[in-house]
Formats: structure tokens, sequence, C-alpha cells
């Protein structure tokens, strides 16, 4: 074989090494690659891919494609009103670890992290909405300014404003190992008939009232730190 026939050669093994190592990569994470992107708020929608989180099979709902609607919601709320915004999924497909949320999310030098959630149970009439804060020093105040909008949000049932619990420590490594002040919004029970209704009715009307919940408690939070 002539030289240029080696160098040929060695050039196909080269290219086909880095294929393999990029695959590699892609699998150990199980998620592909996000853009990278600098903002002041950092989205984090519960779940996708392979973990669909919790289920209303009587409505069809599974929680990681509400969380994704809700913080898709959410951003273009922050947009509208100035504030730039990252996300650390953008798909339903996306498969991450929580390595992989607050790796991206210190990547961005965000001010704020909110993770976005629907908590579930297998009582179809519980409904309440609350916070998780990881570090109290860290992470407590951007708890209670998202909470205390979420408080807003009206009942499913229709009278008055939904019930509430009270912010709560949780050692999540989203909320431990980000480096900015960082929450977990469990926002309503996706599990809970009314809401199930509400969230299946094709309006969009419910994710839009969670969706401005959590933009007022960001922003109240930010305006003041």
């Amino acid at each position: 074989m002539t030289h240029a026939g080696l160098s040929k050669v060695w050039a196909m093994v080269l290219a086909a090494v880095l294929a393999a190592m990029l695959l590699s990569a892609t699998i150990t994470t199980g998620a592909r690659a996000q853009e990278p992107c600098t903002g002041q708020v950092v989205l984090d929608p519960g779940h996708g891919g392979t973990d669909s989180g919790a289920v209303n099979t009587k409505y069809g709902l599974t929680e990681k494609e509400q969380n994704l609607d809700v913080a898709k919601r959410v951003k273009t709320l922050l947009e509208g009103d100035g504030y730039s915004v990252c996300m650390t999924r953008t798909d339903n497909d996306t498969t991450l670890s929580n390595n992989d949320r607050y790796t991206y999310a210190n990547s961005t030098g965000a001010r704020v992290l909110v993770s976005i959630h629907m908590n579930g149970s297998t009582n179809t009439s519980t409904d309440y909405t609350t916070t998780l804060f990881g570090k109290w020093r860290k992470d407590k105040e951007l708890a209670t300014a998202v909470f205390n909008s979420l408080s807003t949000l009206p009942a499913a049932g229709g009278t008055g404003t939904i019930a509430t619990r009270t912010p709560y420590s949780f050692a999540s490594g989203v909320l431990l190992k980000s480096e900015m002040p960082a929450t977990i919004a469990e926002t309503v029970f996706i599990t809970n008939d009314r809401e199930g209704q509400l969230l299946s009715d094709g309006t969009g009307t419910r994710q839009q009232q969670i969706a401005q919940a959590l933009r007022a408690g960001i922003e109240d939070y930010l305006k003041t730190h």
C-alpha cells in the first residue's frame, strides 16, 4: 500500500474512534447535549425521556409532558419581561440525570434555578402546592417567593385558592449542587381528578395559570436579590 493509502486508512480509523467516543459520551449521560446558554434564569422541566414522572391514566397525562408545557410558558412570560432564560431540556425525548441538570445550570451563570414538577398521589382527591429547598441560606428565600405566588392559584375545584404545604428541605442533587439559589416547585397534583380535567381540557388555561404564578414568584425574588 502506498504512503497516501496508509494515510487515508489512518484517517478513517481516527474518524471511527472519535465517533465512538462521542457515542459513548452520549450514552453515558443518557441525554443529548443541550445548546450552550447564558441566562438569568434556568428552568428545569422535571423528568423527561424514559422517566415519565407521575401519571394520570384517566386523562392520559404524564408529568414530563406537563412540566415541559408549563416551563415553555414560563420562559415566554419571563422573556417578555426582559429576562434571559435557559432550559435544561426542550423536548420530551431527553432523559436527564440530576448531574446533567445541575451541571448544565452551573454552566449558564444564572441567578436562579427553578425545577418545575407536578406532584402525584394514589388519592385522586389530594391536591396542594409546595416548594422544596436544599440549603437554607442559599435556597429558602427563593423557595418561599415561588411558594407565595403558587399559593394564589385558584383551587381546581373552583372555590378559593389551592391548598398549601409549607416549603420544606429536600436532599436533591439538583438543589444541593447547583451554585445558584434553587427550588423545586411541586405546582399541583397531576393525579387529582379535577386537576386532570383542567390540564386535559385543551385550552391550556390551567397550565397558563401555573406558569403565571411561577413567573411572579421568580420575578419577585429577582427584584429583591
